[in-house]
C-alpha cells in the first residue's frame, strides 16, 4: 500500500504543532496549502507551523519547517553528493526565516521515527544559548560547517529539557544584540 505523501506531511505538521504546544504552552496551528500561503504579501508568516497564540504570535521568533521523507540520507552531508536533501530543506527554512526577520528551526523526520522526536536543525548561535540553559544535551549533537555558515543537527528531545520561557528570554536578548 502506497502511503500518499500530502497526508504523511499533513499528520507530522499536526504532530509538530503537539509538540510546540506541549514545550511552550502556546497554540500552534497548521500554514494552509504547507507554507505556501502568503496573505497579501505578508512576510512574517513563515514555514509550516505558526505561532497562533493570541498574545505571542506576533513575537514569536522562529519560522518552523517541518520535513517528513522515506529516508534522509546524513551520510550525504559528508560525501559531496549533490542535491542533499538536508541542505536543501535548511536552506528552504533559512530563506523563509531570512524573509520573516525569524529564527529557522528545521523539523525532520523519516518512516519508522518515534512519532515525537525529530532531527531538528538550528543555527549556531541559538543553539550555544540552548546549551547555556541546559547545560548537557541527552543525545549527541552534529555540528555542520558550510562555506557561509556553522549549523547544529540535533533530536528534538533535547529541546524539551529546556524550560521554554527561559529560553525565548535568552533568545530575544541574542536578537536585540544582533541589531
Amino acid at each position: 500500500m502506497a502511503i500518499n505523501g500530502k497526508k504523511k506531511g499533513n499528520k507530522n505538521e499536526r504532530n509538530l504543532c503537539k509538540w510546540w504546544q506541549s514545550w511552550s504552552g502556546l497554540e500552534f496551528n497548521r500554514i494552509p496549502a504547507s507554507g505556501g500561503l502568503r496573505w497579501n504579501n505578508t512576510q512574517n508568516i513563515t514555514g509550516d507551523i505558526i505561532c497562533t497564540d493570541e498574545r505571542h504570535s506576533r513575537r514569536f521568533p522562529f519560522s518552523i519547517e517541518a520535513k517528513s521523507y522515506k529516508d534522509i540520507r546524513f551520510e550525504h552531508l559528508i560525501l559531496g553528493n549533490k542535491g542533499v536533501k538536508v541542505m536543501e530543506f535548511w536552506n528552504q527554512t533559512k530563506e523563509d526565516g531570512i524573509r520573516g526577520n525569524k529564527i529557522p528551526i528545521l523539523f525532520m523526520r523519516y518512516n519508522n521515527m518515534p512519532s515525537s522526536v525529530w532531527f531538528t536543525i538550528i543555527p549556531l548561535n541559538v543553539y550555544k544559548l540552548f546549551k547555556l540553559k541546559l547545560g548537557v544535551t541527552k543525545y549527541p549533537v552534529i555540528q555542520i560547517k558550510t562555506e557561509d555558515e556553522e549549523i547544529i543537527l540535533m533530536n528534538s528531545e533535547d529541546l524539551k529539557n529546556v524550560d521554554y520561557k527561559e529560553f525565548i528570554i535568552a533568545i530575544k536578548k541574542l536578537r536585540k544584540n544582533e541589531k
